[in-house]
């Protein structure tokens, strides 16, 4: 059992055609920025070289963030550049974003650790990571668990980094206030948090509200930079789809940009301890049957 611990990258798939079948990552929809990356290149020398890198790759995958999220993450970790030395990605599914993460790591100098609770996840994405950017995967690690283990197992064990926190996991509310509640254990080494999906809804059994998330555990005095893309009118964007009803607000951003500095924890209770957010280990359940 790996779960809450770091894990090896699979060597087997260096020379495989389509690591995503062999690990059995479904792809949903196909969709690859690559292709209407564009024309948000000539504005960011750093975005440039990476997107070049993402457009040459040939490689079965799907992207779910916008072409504009990309190069807004790009952007928002050059802002922070000199401010942090450890960016810790929560949820990367195939690597969309990871692609544009990885290729900071030389032009900002810091490490970049990958979080999910979904093993294959993690092995595709550091493999297509890895063909990119092979100077730069020494710098990363895989860590198989959720946000309260990573905390719990790395963030308080490996005190003094200074950490940028890049959600985008679980988007159901419950979850992600359990995910946001954790990182208040670690707030001394905490930079600033990215959230994704703050325009996000679906279904009442999905509960996608990131956006409430981040108010029920920061207050509604948020200060926060968006970015990313914001859709307008009716269109197939504001409109349920196929994959599970999910549908974006009109008008609003994709995600957000909260600096640690100019917020604060209101929740959890102080009284409350990390216990209260790790998942109940085997020995407690077997203790409570």
């Amino acid at each position: 059992m790996t779960f809450g611990t770091f894990i090896a990258p699979d060597t087997t798939l260096h020379d495989v055609p389509d690591p995503a079948a062999k690990l059995g990552v479904p792809i949903l929809s196909g969709y690859q920025t690559r292709h209407q990356i564009s024309e948000l290149l000539g504005q960011n020398r750093i975005f440039d070289s990476i997107a070049e890198r993402v457009r040459l790759l040939s490689l079965a995958y799907e992207d779910q963030c916008s072409p504009q999220y990309y190069y807004d993450i790009v952007r928002t970790l050059r802002d922070f550049n000199g401010q942090f030395d450890r960016l810790v990605e929560v949820g990367v599914y195939m690597g969309g974003s990871t692609a544009y993460l990885a290729g900071c790591i030389d032009a900002f100098d810091f490490d970049l650790d990958l979080v999910d609770f979904r093993s294959e996840f993690l092995l595709f994405t550091y493999e297509r990571v890895r063909r990119m950017f092979p100077e730069a995967a020494r710098r990363i690690r895989l860590f198989h668990g959720d946000v309260p283990s990573y905390v719990r197992h790395v963030m308080l064990e490996e005190r003094g980094h200074r950490n940028i926190v890049h959600h985008d996991g679980a988007h159901d509310f419950n979850q992600v206030v359990k995910d946001f509640s954790a990182l208040s254990f670690a707030r001394e080494d905490l930079v600033a948090l990215i959230a994704q999906d703050t325009h996000l809804r679906g279904t009442l059994e999905e509960m996608n509200f990131v956006d409430l998330a981040l108010y029920a555990v920061f207050g509604t005095e948020l200060n926060y930079a968006s970015i990313g893309a914001a859709y307008h009118g009716d269109t197939e964007m504001t409109r349920p789809n196929r994959f599970q009803g999910n549908y974006f607000m009109p008008g609003v951003a994709e995600g957000v940009v909260l600096p640690m500095a100019a917020n604060q924890f209101l929740y959890p209770h102080p009284a409350l301890g990390m216990e209260h957010f790790l998942p109940p280990r085997r020995a407690d359940i077997a203790r409570a049957a």
